[in-house]
């Protein structure tokens, strides 16, 4: 029973500590009237003071079933300490009416009716939920063997006498054996409580006691000892019966919560202790009875001896089955855990602290792949995981020394020439009397450990090239830079970009461009030393980190033309071999620069580079930001310039010099930004190839040169078959939809193939002659003619022109505007007039600016030249009047031939 005075939570009181002492003060109460009314026995005051300690009994019992929440058992508790109590103030009136209480009477029924509800409480008390048939049904033999030992000891000491007593009635003798008899049940029915009794749980030993008190009192009183020598303890006993009931009906002793089933009950070494010993109650009956010279009845003895072997038999019976099905089970559990053991990638084994295996070593010679006679000692396991042995030995002496904590490591081994991982956990339970030894939990995590690196590998690498990605390139860029501040020199990052990846993505697929970029990642590998860092940043974007012992640029320039020239080499891809090249900028840092800013002027280098020309290298320069800056807002005033309009074309004449006549006009682009202004082109077109969008525009400029052609052919036929030349990038010309795209303007205009010009640059071609080469023999299929632009200025050869079949050689205007008035025509000039007429090719002159050159261009056999002597880039409705006045000039109209030989007229600019 627990003595505490719970608060509004259950918990005890801490706050009200005068409640606390309350329960030792009731005892010492209830202490001091049970001795005083033994005191004033056979006295008004002694009758009082019984029924006042019976009463509070009472009180007691049913407050506690209240406080309780009236739980079944103790309110059964309560109503038999009530009838107990009811009885006993019946007894007392009737004996104060009569004068003397008669042997049996009307107070019996409420005494055995007290029996009968204390029996259904112990039987409710003792319910387990969790027990099974057997355990259920043992728990009732052995109640039954203690009823029955029970019952024959009140048999010889009183039941016997009463029954055979010639002064009683029938009904006098079966009601006075019956109180006896019931406490025997009780008794019987105790010790099965008992049996089930949990830790911490005292109501079971306040009703053992209780019952065994009133036992007690019942068998004293039957066997008619004298009032006057033991009748204060027969009200004692009843009393304190009643006490202890109203006790037990209290929370915490009559209840049981619902985790009370999983705390250990009574050993079933004391219940076969109980049942055995009752073995022993009849012939040790019969002995007490020979030895005090009584006449007894050897049938009783003789049922209760046969009655309680069959008991304890079919107890011992139960008890052999139990532990056949327990061993069954184990063996059962036992072969399951070997077989999770043999399929499993773990092992455990028991180590003493000497060393030993104190376990089966199957489970470790599984995960080693050997058999377990390999596997004798811990020193065979060692030795054959490939673990370092002193490490392994400093992990036990840690275990060892950390008293029962778990400690874990992951140790590297060499197992059969592969490496590999083995996780290990090891918690010392020798004081554990079950395990005796250190525990060692053995894991391979190679598998584990080989995918965390294989994910921190992808998330600092290009899963493409295997390069390092941007995020480690720029962690590495800042540790050469710190390195600098200790060991001096200088840290390079070179940013290099692809020119013509796109145009090889979009022609031959996706996968030919990711095979593209594996050759190039595997090139700048081998092109750089072994402690430089190559990294993929994204797209066709690569870098190159250049950790430098001087403070120059000499090794990273080194290393930038050694990443031209490998780039440079054609490719073999499934679709056909390919060339690319490659721009690249330089930037040189030290100590007191971020690695993120380095790396953005390279990337403000690799810019630069882009826009002059591409195919080159191009240093850092402090004034590469602004022009950077500009750029990207020239770049974004550029994005949606065709959408909103802002694009328009010149077209500026080209001339015959034999007899001055129009023969054509080259469509020139022009871009008026509404917040920029009029923008040049030598401005904007750069920045426009370099941000990828020259091919939409080029585009546009193809659909409205061959648009205004045809409508010009159409409106002025007289003016002869004269031709419309637009200028072709060299990202335009990498495209793969070039082609289709002039097949679309020629047929939605109506143009005559043959009226197209399509002006390249030298520059454009070489940069991957075989795809250069391809696409102009795909344009001259078309029927579309073709001029090489700045014919002279750089990559000029005759294999060249044998490579690229052409119509027209434009001779540049550097070479025009060399030409002095009284000299002649300068070398260059005439040999490459020479060379085009050997090749039967049209040679056109650019910058024609005086009379003079005119002259000498007409003289060497030029054919057609332009400039500002003719005309300015004129708009369009100049140039149709233009048309108009050839045509009348061809019509023979005498005014505007005299109109024409005025051109001054023509030269106002657009």
């Amino acid at each position: 029973m627990s003595w505490t005075i719970d608060g509004p939570s259950g918990t005890a009181g801490s706050s009200r500590p005068a409640l606390r002492h309350a329960p030792a003060l009731v005892v010492a109460l209830v202490a001091v009237l049970l001795v005083a009314e033994g005191l004033a026995y056979g006295t008004a005051t002694g009758t009082a003071l019984y029924f006042t300690v019976l009463g509070m009994a009472v009180v007691a019992a049913w407050a506690g079933a209240s406080r309780g929440g009236r739980q079944l058992p103790a309110v059964l508790v309560a109503l038999g300490v009530t009838l107990t109590c009811t009885g006993d103030v019946v007894w007392q009136v009737q004996t104060s009416l009569t004068g003397s209480g008669a042997d049996v009477g009307p107070a019996d029924v409420a005494y055995l009716g007290s029996y009968v509800a204390l029996a259904t409480a112990l039987a409710l008390m003792a319910r387990t939920r969790h027990a099974d048939r057997d355990q259920r049904t043992s728990g009732w033999i052995d109640a039954l063997v203690v009823f029955v030992a029970a019952l024959l000891v009140v048999w010889e000491l009183s039941i016997a006498a009463t029954v055979q007593d010639p002064t009683l009635g029938g009904a006098d003798r079966v009601v006075l054996s019956l109180y006896p008899a019931l406490d025997a049940a009780l008794i019987g029915l105790v010790v099965r409580l008992l049996a089930t009794r949990r830790q911490g749980e005292r109501a079971s030993l306040a009703v053992a006691v209780a019952c065994a008190c009133w036992l007690f009192s019942d068998v004293v009183y039957l066997l008619d000892v004298d009032a006057d020598d033991l009748g204060s303890l027969l009200d004692a006993g009843w009393l304190l019966g009643s006490v202890l009931l109203a006790a037990a009906a209290w929370p915490g002793s009559a209840s049981r919560s619902a985790g009370d089933d999983a705390r250990p009950a009574v050993s079933g070494l004391a219940r076969l202790a109980v049942c055995l010993g009752a073995l022993l109650v009849p012939p040790t009956t019969e002995l007490v009875i020979d030895w005090a010279g009584r006449e007894h009845a050897a049938g009783a003895v003789f049922t209760a001896m046969v009655t309680l072997t069959v008991l304890v038999f079919v107890r011992a019976a139960l008890l052999v089955r139990g532990e056949a099905a327990a061993r069954a089970l184990l063996r059962s559990r036992e072969r399951f855990a070997a077989k999770l053991t043999a399929h499993s990638s773990d092992a455990v084994v028991v180590v003493s602290h000497g060393g030993r295996l104190l376990s089966d070593p199957a489970p470790l010679a599984a995960l080693l792949g050997v058999a377990p006679a390999d596997v004798p000692t811990t020193a065979d396991v060692v030795r054959l995981s490939g673990v370092d042995p002193e490490l392994v030995t400093a992990l036990f002496v840690r275990a060892v020394r950390a008293g029962g904590s778990v400690v874990d490591a992951e140790l590297p081994a060499r197992h059969r020439g592969e490496d590999r991982w083995i996780g290990v956990r090891l918690v010392d339970l020798s004081a554990d009397p079950d395990v005796g030894g250190v525990v060692v939990h053995v894991t391979d995590v190679t598998g584990r450990r080989r995918a965390e690196e294989a994910l921190a590998h992808s998330v600092l690498h290009d899963g493409l090239t295997g390069l390092a990605n941007r995020a480690l390139f720029t962690d590495r860029v800042g540790q050469a830079l710190r390195r600098t501040v200790r060991g001096g020199g200088s840290v390079a990052v070179l940013s290099l970009d692809l020119d013509g990846f796109k145009a090889v993505n979009d022609s031959l697929g996706h996968a030919a461009g990711d095979a593209l970029l594996r050759e190039v990642a595997s090139r700048l590998r081998a092109a750089v030393r072994a402690d430089d860092t190559v990294a993929r940043l994204g797209g066709d974007e690569f870098a190159v980190l250049v950790e430098q012992t001087g403070e120059g640029d000499d090794e990273a320039l080194l290393t930038a033309a050694r990443a031209l020239e490998v780039v440079a080499r054609p490719v073999a891809l499934p679709g056909g071999a390919v060339t690319v090249s490659a721009s690249v900028g330089v930037a040189v840092g030290r100590g007191d620069t971020g690695g993120a800013s380095l790396i953005g002027d390279a990337d403000l280098a690799l810019y630069a580079a882009k826009l002059d020309g591409r195919n080159r290298v191009q240093r850092f320069e402090p004034g590469m930001r602004a022009a950077a800056r500009a750029a990207r807002e020239l770049e974004q005033e550029l994005r949606g310039a065709g959408t909103r309009g802002e694009f328009r074309l010149v077209y500026q004449p080209v001339i015959g010099l034999t007899d001055r006549r129009v023969t054509g006009f080259e469509a020139l682009l022009r871009w008026d930004s509404p917040r920029l202004g009029p923008v040049a082109p030598d401005r904007f077109v750069p920045v426009a190839e370099a941000a990828g969008l020259m091919d939409e525009i080029g585009a546009w400029v193809l659909r409205e040169a061959c648009s205004t052609a045809a409508v010009w052919r159409h409106r002025h036929p007289g003016a002869g078959a004269f031709t419309m030349a637009v200028n072709v990038s060299a990202t335009q010309l990498a495209s793969p939809d070039l082609v289709g795209s002039i097949a679309r303007a020629l047929a939605e205009s109506g143009l005559p193939a043959g009226a197209l010009v399509l002006e390249v640059t030298e520059t454009a071609l070489v940069g991957d002659p075989e795809r250069a080469a391809a696409c102009l023999a795909a344009l001259r299929a078309l029927g579309v003619r073709l001029a090489l632009d700045d014919f002279g200025t750089g990559y000029s050869s005759l294999a060249h022109l044998r490579q690229f079949t052409v119509d027209v050689l434009k001779i540049d205007r550097s070479f025009v505007s060399s030409m002095a008035e009284g000299e002649p025509l300068p070398a260059i000039v005439r040999g490459t007039i020479d060379l085009g007429r050997t090749l039967g090719l049209e040679v056109l002159a650019e910058g024609v600016e005086h009379e003079h050159q005119a002259q000498l261009l007409a003289e060497g056999r030029c054919d057609t030249a332009q400039g500002y002597l003719f005309a300015r880039p004129l708009r369009a409705c100049d140039a149709e009047a233009l048309l108009l006045e050839e045509a009348a000039a061809r019509a023979g109209m005498p005014a505007i031939v005299a109109l024409r030989s005025a051109p001054r007229a023509l030269t106002r600019p657009a």
